[in-house]
């Protein structure tokens, strides 16, 4: 009997051993990709699951100071060119491009998020990380040395295009050199680092641009990032579990997906360039922005289209986007971004064109928004990682940023400063709480083969938010300025007008009469700036309500998981 028994247990092991082996076995992405009849437990070659290891206290101490010296440049100059951009449009009367000036960053920091994301998920970290931080230094050094305001607009894509990869990484770097258990405080130090960043940003461009030369709010750039190369070429070793997804050379070219980054690029810039000219330059009835209009339509349209065949393969995976924790926080993400930067960014002109200070004065007049930012990103990330629950953050910023945002409405050419200084604080409570929660719950429900895809297409819609805000809110300035300056009057003609600069305002329109028509002219433009930043405020706050109600607590996190696995 027992004779029998094993050669029926011999027999059943054979018939198993030979179902397996006739599965199909994954060659290549596209077996795994396209041929849903692939096991994917029975790889070709199967590799070795590597061991997680962390990095000892004094080195991981050293590449977080790497880390965020990445992260605060590429906030440094999100936020130094604000105070700078009313002295280079003196310099180079180009009051028309100035929306170019931060969506150019804006733009490509949003499109090249899911290239860099897909790098760092198929080649080492620190060869991407390097790269982009390269890049963004060739950009800065452009921008430095830039004899026209074109060459500083491209130079200000080519910083973004190396800042999508730097914060990126940076982020991703931070999720495989930390334990999940530290995790939650060291990103609320790296958003304290990226506040702080904003904090000296409206100082400092205002010291360069009044003592030195707005020119160093870009050379600054080059030996700070110098250094963090120095770190991490002698500190940093690629991890031997980040490298999570294997592909045949032949293969990577087309797990890019480079179309993808051309529509995008290409549909925000016929958006750009319709939000630049229409109503100023063109009348909105004209072909050419009417032209540009249906272009970025059918431009995006082609974009959803390609990302839906290319499933895995897109920059924006919709097997990713379609969780209802990554889609709801995207549309969030994009609306509470462009309120902030929209009012941020015209806060500085409000503060030189209007009330005549100087580039510093307006830095720190800037202050109480950096500073309560800071403040309340840093806390409000250390209690995400206790309470875990993210959906009462929504609720809070959105409040906040919508009554804030009401508040600076009401600013009058004359207002004191407790009335700036208060409304800066209580809209910027709004801003703080939410500022890194999406790339906090992005890294938090994340796989660790997903974490540096997901977090791309996070940082994607932020920095998509920070483009369609800027650009629109200084189309509504510009073309309100235009509607209330008289036609008649040659001494404060629009063209007149706009091509004086920001910081020209008091001393090119020296007539009292006409002082006061263009100072009114100015305050109803930014008013209608300021109205497009309540209206994404609000609608943040109703965008809250679609989110989950649930934990990224790590232990919340692995119950879960372990439980969808049991019953899986």
């Amino acid at each position: 009997m027992q004779a029998a028994t094993d050669d029926t247990t011999s027999a059943d092991h054979d018939r198993e051993k030979d179902a397996a082996s006739s599965k199909p076995k994954p060659e290549s992405i596209d077996d795994v990709l396209e041929n849903p009849q692939v096991d994917l437990a029975v790889p070709a070659n199967p590799p070795t699951a590597p061991e997680i290891t962390y990095p000892g206290y004094l080195v991981a101490s050293i590449l977080n100071v790497a880390l965020f010296l990445c992260l605060f440049l590429v906030a440094l100059d999100l936020a130094i060119i604000a105070t700078a951009i009313p002295t280079i449009t003196k310099r180079f009367h180009s009051e028309d491009q100035v929306g170019w000036y931060g969506s150019a960053f804006f733009m490509c920091l949003a499109a090249f998020q899911a290239f860099w994301g897909k790098a760092y998920k198929y080649f080492p970290l620190k060869t991407v990380f390097l790269t982009c931080i390269t890049i963004f230094e060739i950009g800065s050094l452009v921008v430095a040395v830039a004899p026209s305001s074109t060459a500083i607009i491209v130079g200000r894509a080519i910083q973004g295009a190396g800042g999508a990869g730097i914060t990126g990484g940076s982020f991703t770097i931070l999720a495989f050199i930390t334990e999940p258990k530290h995790l939650h405080k060291v990103m609320g130090l790296s958003s304290l680092v990226w506040t702080c960043s904003s904090v000296l940003g409206p100082v400092l461009g205002g010291v360069f641009t009044q003592d030195v030369n707005w020119r160093w709010c870009f050379y600054v750039n080059l030996p700070l990032g110098g250094t963090a190369i120095a770190l991490m070429l002698i500190f940093f070793k690629t991890p031997p579990h980040s490298r999570v997804a294997h592909a045949k050379l032949k293969e990577i070219p087309s797990l890019f997906d480079i179309g993808g980054v051309v529509l995008v690029l290409t549909a925000l810039t016929c958006l750009l360039l319709v939000l630049q000219d229409g109503g100023v330059t063109y009348p909105w009835n004209n072909s050419l922005p009417i032209g540009l209009l249906v272009g970025f339509i059918l431009i995006t349209i082609v974009f959803v289209l390609l990302e839906w065949k290319l499933g895995d393969r897109a920059m924006i995976a919709f097997r990713i986007l379609k969780r209802r924790t990554i889609w709801s926080l995207a549309a969030y993400t994009v609306c509470i971004q462009a309120s902030g930067f929209a009012r941020n960014y015209n806060l500085p002109i409000f503060f030189q064109a209007v009330q005549g200070v100087s580039p510093i004065e307006s830095g720190i007049r800037i202050l109480p928004t950096v500073l309560t930012i800071s403040l309340f990103s840093l806390t409000g990330s250390i209690f995400l990682g206790k309470m875990g629950y993210y959906q009462v953050y929504l609720w809070a910023g959105g409040v906040f940023s919508t009554v804030g945002a009401g508040l600076i409405y009401t600013l009058q050419p004359n207002s004191k400063a407790g009335a700036y200084i208060g409304y800066q604080v209580l809209v910027s409570i709004g801003s703080g709480l939410v500022v890194q929660l999406p790339v906090i719950v992005a890294q938090a429900i994340s796989p660790p083969v997903d974490v540096a895809i997901t977090v791309a297409i996070t940082l994607y819609f932020q920095f998509l938010g920070g483009t369609l805000g800027v650009s629109a809110a200084q189309n509504i300035m510009n073309n309100i300025i235009v509607k209330y300056l008289p036609r008649n009057n040659p001494n404060i003609s629009p063209t007149k007008v706009l091509a004086a600069g920001f910081s020209s305002v008091h001393e090119t329109f020296p007539d009292p009469e006409d002082f006061a028509i263009v100072i009114n002219a100015y305050m109803k433009g930014l008013r209608g700036a300021w109205i497009w930043s309540i209206v994404l405020a609000g609608l943040s706050f109703l965008l809250a309500f679609l989110a989950e109600w649930k934990s990224v607590r790590q232990e919340d996190v692995k119950k879960r998981n372990e439980a969808k696995a049991a019953t899986a």
